[in-house]
């Protein structure tokens, strides 16, 4: 005869044979890029812009000043890359390409450089890069990638926490585009006020986030915050360029690349040097990624969010 216990045991039994525990646990940390991952372009014209128009109603005018940054980082990054060896199309492992994007630190740093001795963004304060990040969304020149506000009120809901590493100008022009409080992580650099000379994240003037190893120290700042090393709960970073590709690698870590329709310029890259980036509704333990999705919203119906 069966005893309630055994009725029970069975059901147990049967709920499992239903419902297999093979779903994951939903990630509890995200750490995404900001330009063209959280938005649907980069931003920097448009920031630049904001800081023209800034000057341009205090009566100066700044356009040629910021057409001499952007041909000289263009003529500089033009002469890198073509005197580089090996050329792109020789560079077949992950080393490689790792070894490549961290030669041209110098011509990012020299640019970033540029951009400080400048005055553009001399006399902003942070409070005025916040408006100019709002106003951005506001008027339309800044779009928010589709899904990206359930996206963050799923990971608050579920007590998770989520951060922003960037090596755009504005910490502040970022706050102010995503409309967040200090209470959220946004590693950045910050121009000065008094000057407009730009630092990093430790506040360290001409120590700037430039490089896709500068993204992986921040990233790694972001996480002692947290107290994580990746090893407990799900550790995400979302990405879509060069400079995120070795935050998406470092191990313990679930890379996601945001592209549009999966042939994005780094998708190409990772297929060059032989990583396989599959669709993020593949994800699964035993198929660490990295993957790629088209926006916040394929993320949260995929099994990485079940």
């Amino acid at each position: 005869m069966l005893t309630s216990a055994t009725f029970l045991f069975l059901g147990v039994v049967i709920l499992l044979l239903i419902h297999p525990r093979t779903k994951t646990m939903s990630p509890t940390r995200i750490i995404l890029d900001f330009d063209g991952t959280i938005t649907t372009k980069d931003t920097i014209s448009i920031l630049a812009s904001s800081a023209l128009s800034f000057h341009s109603q205090n009566g100066y005018d700044l356009s040629s000043t910021w057409k001499e940054v952007v041909d000289a980082y263009t003529n500089d990054y033009n002469t890198f890359t073509g005197s580089y060896n090996p050329v792109k199309e020789e560079r077949k492992t992950f080393k490689e390409e790792i070894e490549f994007l961290r030669a041209g630190k110098e011509v990012e740093e020299r640019s970033f450089a540029r951009v400080s001795e400048s005055g553009l963004f001399k006399g902003i304060r942070e409070e005025d890069w916040d408006a100019f990040g709002r106003e951005a969304v506001r008027k339309g020149d800044v779009a928010i990638r589709n899904g990206f506000r359930e996206f963050v009120e799923r990971i608050e809901k579920k007590d998770g926490r989520w951060g922003v590493v960037s090596v755009t100008f504005s910490r502040g022009f970022v706050r102010g585009v995503l409309d967040v409080g200090e209470e959220i992580e946004v590693l950045a650099n910050q121009p000065d006020e008094e000057e407009g000379i730009l630092s990093g994240p430790e506040g360290e003037k001409g120590r700037v986030l430039t490089s896709s190893d500068d993204k992986l120290g921040a990233m790694k700042m972001i996480m002692r915050r947290w107290g994580t090393d990746g090893t407990s709960g799900k550790v995400v970073y979302i990405g879509d360029s060069s400079t995120d590709i070795e935050c998406l690698a470092k191990d313990g870590i679930i890379g996601v690349i945001m592209s549009e329709d999966g042939r994005s310029s780094l998708i190409q890259t990772m297929k060059r040097i032989g990583v396989k980036v599959v669709h993020i509704e593949e994800f699964g333990d035993r198929l660490r990624g990295p993957y790629w999705a088209r926006d916040f919203e394929e993320i949260l119906q995929s099994p990485l969010f079940s």
